[in-house]
């Protein structure tokens, strides 16, 4: 059977729509299996990019040339797509073998992982991976532009075409296997199933170039011009140089967007999927534009030029813009509710937004490349090779543009700066083809020129600089926790600009900011990496500390341990006030480390002490390469919904932790609570115990726990603690996080081993080849629900629960009346502990100790959190009856008994107040009337009983004492405003109930019940408010 020319255009059109979207797949699929153990630095990241365009780069120039030498080129794309199948059910097998290859070579070397040597070895893995399918792949577009082309007017368009068909497909193979292959099938099984049709397009192709109608006619023995072709040499030079400018100024934008975006999408896989997605869709929705009218255009060097304008002038009008991105995301979204059936739908808005950004440049961007080939193909004898070789120019570009912004600009000048350099490019682009190449007068040459300089010079003008707290902020996390968004832009950033930052570089693998924060307690300094806190001073200082001291102290005799996730170095510096001889942290962000300094105050500085070696690498690639076993090893990575840090949580980082393991070697592993739910908690729970023969779970703090793996049951007892709590550095470490002694210690297990086992249950793990936890926790974190049945499962408070530590000790021996106080009183702290636990620790002491202010204050807390309120209350009442003269205490019974007796007010109960206004006219007695606290509390109880003018006396002394004294920061000043301005309004006086009223308002625009007034005093008609 013979096929005719416009059945064989049909056919190729299928397979390039095919190609393009195994291309993707491949890509996404291979960079996964070489960050496994290459790793996810930038470095490693770096090499593979580079790899995987250099040989598409290779191939263009190669195949295209020998295109043009054969009659049937449809067959040899047919060959190049059955290489590339072939290959890529070979591609596992191969990497297993490079994988333990570079591995023994490493380890046999003594080489350390982030030297020279290594990295070296890491191009060579990567380039004997993948440079043979990337060649292959850089082939198929410059082989069928010649293959479909029949004069130079007809290859304009068949570029255009074959560039959007083939971009078109990409975009679908981003979503394959961005959201459907590898979460559904893994790794593997979407490689396999990706060369079968490799295979078939192959086929097809090499069948449809057999039996074809007529063979394309061979390539002249000596090459001569086409007589239609209107361009000049020059012209043609300008053209490669504009693809290679348009190529780095493109990567450069890529990184830059996902740099931008990350703060306000998040990381999550489906984030990166998404923006990668919205780029590659306006090269496509470019290229099909381009199309459609390329054959018509007599000239298209003007139309070059004007891509390059485009470019640069709709990049300039987005630069004032982003700045209000965040905002913008974050009032769109928050209308949505947070459920798995709203999930697409904010994905959707992600898509929405990076559309938005992208849709115009990358449009003018999908343009460039078909017009510039067609530019530069000057013979039909030749096409081929000029197709191949702008595509090679322009992929080289591509490179060259990702090394540069992400080793040179963003360390340098920073994101917006680097962004602005982009555009420089285009503008140049723009500027060297209306020099060089357009053939117009020189006045309207002039004009031109000069339009477009001012122009470009308006837009860095008008451009702002970006605000820190658009990095900073993480407008993600406060979407999720559906914090409701400010009311305007200018609102949002004097809510969220950053008091005081000590610390902020926008690095090569991330953009880290250290921040001063308030706390209850004070101040405290706060990591962030990426728009995402991961560390603070004040309070995650437990789960740090205990990170470091568990392992520590539950191990015999320590000389080694290994930190994976440096942070704030907290764990690091508990781990070093025990005599280990040697301590490896792992940090993959140098940012990070230099970040740390920050943290001095608290972290015990390990960077100066000798036992402390950094090495700033994947904790995955560092695992491989090591030759250290350890007695402990730490893993505090960040959130599994941040794109690939699921790697982290998989059976074969586990089992890669416990080879690195000495015999009677302990493992501890972070997780969390919050943004996840129990199916994420348990797939976690049920890899980590595959792994470890033993294994126990702790709960340092409220929604962190600690999970601790080890080869056989530890020894845990209470002499062994008590002996290495004696150690000052050790004892003092504990002390600040308020564990006294051994026993307050014990209460922190949660679980034991076996009902760890049974509340993880049965299932699917979290593997490297069906990464389930990098999928599943984005959707986990937007719904939010947390993981709350792990309450059910808690043996502390089950009474038929298996056997704990603290069971075991409380057999030996009771615990003693100060035990049972610290370990009430830590329990006690809202985030803390359990309030359960609490309550029984402290009646037992109270049984003892029946007069103990500070326990009664404690119980009285602990009751109110368990919703007890009359108990809580007597134990209120008891301590104003122990403290007598405590201002606080009287204050707060005097509150709390109102609160309870207005809630049983009625006809035929009368509110008394009697009592509460005697107890907040002695506190105010004994503070010498410097607080305003007491005022207020009485003016509020005032208030309700309707006594107006008495309420207004006690607000506005109150005021008086906010001007002289130390304010009450839990007392917003607009609601004491509020208030008077409510009394006068009682009282008929409108015109000064207006103008507490109005400056409520001007105190806290978003006091509603301040507006209101306002609008009710207007149509009162009184006040003068107009």
């Amino acid at each position: 059977m013979i096929v005719n020319r416009e059945s064989r255009a049909s056919v190729v059109a299928l397979l390039f729509v095919l190609s393009g979207s195994l291309g993707l797949i491949y890509q996404i699929v291979w960079f996964k299996y070489l960050s496994l153990f290459l790793g996810n630095t930038t470095y490693a990241q770096t090499i593979v990019l580079a790899t995987f365009m250099g040989g598409l780069a290779i191939g263009s120039a190669l195949w295209g040339r020998e295109s043009d030498r054969l009659a049937r080129p449809l067959m040899l794309y047919g060959w190049l797509e059955v290489g590339i199948g072939v290959y890529c059910l070979l591609y596992p097998t191969l990497l297993d073998g490079l994988r333990s290859a570079f591995v023994g070579i490493v380890q046999s070397s003594g080489w350390e992982s982030g030297s020279t040597g290594v990295l070296m070895l890491k191009l060579g893995v990567s380039l004997t991976s993948l440079l043979v399918p990337t060649i292959l792949m850089g082939g198929t577009l410059p082989v069928l532009v010649r293959t479909l082309s029949h004069t130079l007017r007809e290859a304009g368009r068949t570029v255009a075409v074959l560039y959007f068909l083939n971009s078109f497909g990409a975009v679908v193979g981003s979503l394959l296997a961005g959201f459907f292959f590898i979460r559904l099938v893994g790794l593997e099984s979407t490689v396999y199933s990706s060369a079968v049709f490799n295979l078939l397009v192959g086929a097809v192709a090499i069948v449809v170039g057999r039996r074809s109608e007529e063979p394309e006619p061979s390539a002249p023995s000596q090459s001569k011009e086409d007589v239609g072709s209107p361009y000049t040499i020059r012209q043609v030079k300008v053209a490669i140089i504009v693809a290679g400018l348009s190529g780095c100024a493109a990567m450069i934008y890529e990184v830059s967007w996902v740099r931008m975006l990350i703060p306000v999408l998040g990381s999550s896989t489906y984030s990166f999927s998404l923006m990668l997605v919205a780029f590659i869709s306006g090269i496509t929705l470019g290229s099909m534009i381009v199309a459609g009218r390329i054959a018509k255009v007599k000239d298209l060097v003007p139309w070059l030029a004007g891509t390059q304008m485009g470019v640069a002038l709709s990049l300039l009008v987005t630069l004032p813009v982003f700045g209000m991105v965040p905002y913008l995301f974050w009032k769109t979204a928050h209308m949505l509710t947070r459920s798995e059936a709203t999930y697409p739908l904010f994905l959707f808005l992600q898509f929405l937004l990076g559309c938005a950004l992208m849709i115009v440049p990358t449009v003018f961007m999908g343009m460039t490349l078909p017009i510039a080939m067609r530019i530069a193909s000057r013979s039909m004898d030749r096409l081929g090779r000029s197709a191949g070789f702008v595509y090679a120019v322009n992929t080289v570009g591509t490179v060259v543009g990702a090394l540069a912004a992400g080793f040179v600009l963003f360390p340098a000048v920073g994101v917006q700066r680097t962004t602005e350099i982009g555009i420089i490019l285009n503008a140049a682009a723009a500027v060297i083809v209306l020099v060089f190449s357009v053939r117009v007068v020189s006045r309207k040459l002039t004009y031109i020129l000069g339009t477009f300089g001012v122009l470009v010079g308006m837009g860095f003008a008008l451009a702002p600089e970006w605000n820190r707290s658009t990095m900073l902020t993480g407008v993600f996390r406060l979407i999720n926790k559906n914090t409701p968004p400010p009311e305007s832009f200018p609102e949002f950033v004097d809510r969220y600009e950053p008091s005081d930052v000590l610390y902020y570089k926008e690095g090569t693998t991330a953009t880290v900011g250290v921040v001063e924060s308030p706390t209850p307690e004070g101040m405290q300094n706060v990591l962030i990496i990426n728009g995402k806190s991961d560390a603070s001073s004040r309070g995650d200082l437990p789960t740090q500390v205990l990170l470091g001291q568990l392992p520590s102290m539950f191990h015999p005799n320590p000389k080694n341990a290994l930190v994976i996730g440096y942070g704030s170095g907290v764990t690091a510096g508990s781990i070093l006030r025990h005599p280990i001889d040697r301590l490896d942290c792992v940090e993959i962000s140098p940012e990070v480390v230099e970040a740390s300094e920050h943290f001095s105050h608290v972290n015990n500085r390990p960077m100066d002490d000798p036992r402390t070696h950094m090495h700033v690498e994947d904790a995955l690639a560092y695992l491989k390469l090591t030759s250290h076993t350890y007695d402990i090893v730490v893993s505090e990575p960040s959130n599994p919904w941040i794109a690939g840090i699921g790697n982290l949580y998989t059976r074969e980082f586990f089992e890669q932790c416990r080879s690195k393991m000495s015999a009677d070697g302990i493992m501890v592993q972070w997780f969390h609570l919050y943004e996840i739910d129990d199916e994420m908690l348990r797939l976690v729970l049920r890899t980590f115990a595959s792994v470890f023969p033993h294994v126990t779970l702790w709960e340092p703090m409220a929604a962190d726990i600690i999970l601790v793996g080890s080869n056989s049951p530890l020894e845990v007892t209470d002499a062994k603690l008590a002996a290495a709590m004696k150690a000052p550095g050790i004892k003092s470490d504990l002390e600040r996080i308020m564990i006294r002694d051994p026993v307050t210690l014990l209460t922190l297990q949660v679980m034991s081993d076996r009902t760890v086992r049974t509340y993880a249950g049965e299932g699917r793990l979290n593997t490297e080849d069906l990464p389930l936890l990098e999928y599943g926790a984005p959707q986990a974190f937007f719904v939010n629900r947390g993981a709350s049945k792990i309450d059910d499962n808690d043996d502390r408070i089950r009474a038929s629960g298996p056997e704990t530590y603290l069971l075991r000790r409380l057999r030996e021996k009771p615990m003693t009346a100060q035990e049972l106080l610290n370990a009430g009183r830590l329990h006690a702290s809202p985030m803390r502990g359990h309030p359960l636990l609490a309550y029984f620790f402290l009646a037992e002491y109270l049984k003892k100790q029946p007069k103990d202010a500070r326990a009664v204050a404690v119980m009285a807390d602990v009751l109110a959190r368990l919703r007890k309120p009359v108990e809580s209350l007597a134990y209120r009442k008891l301590l104003t009856e122990l403290t007598p003269r405590d201002p606080k205490a009287l204050e707060r019974y005097a509150w709390e008994k109102f609160e309870s007796d207005l809630k049983m007010m009625s006809a035929m109960a009368a509110l008394n107040t009697a009592e509460p206004e005697r107890l907040l006219h002695k506190s105010v007695e004994l503070t010498k009337d410097t607080v305003d606290l007491y005022r207020v509390r009485l003016a509020d109880i005032l208030y309700s009983t309707g006594r107006y003018r008495q309420s207004l006396d006690q607000y506005m002394r109150a005021l008086e004492i906010r001007e002289i004294y130390e304010p009450d920061q839990y007392i917003p000043q607009d609601q004491i405003l509020l208030r008077v301005a409510q009394c006068f309004y009682h009282l008929n006086d409108r015109q000064r109930a207006a103008g507490y009223a109005l400056q409520a308002n001007w105190a806290n625009p978003r006091n509603t019940g301040a507006r209101e007034l306002i609008n009710q005093i207007w149509l009162d008609g009184g006040g003068g408010v107009r």
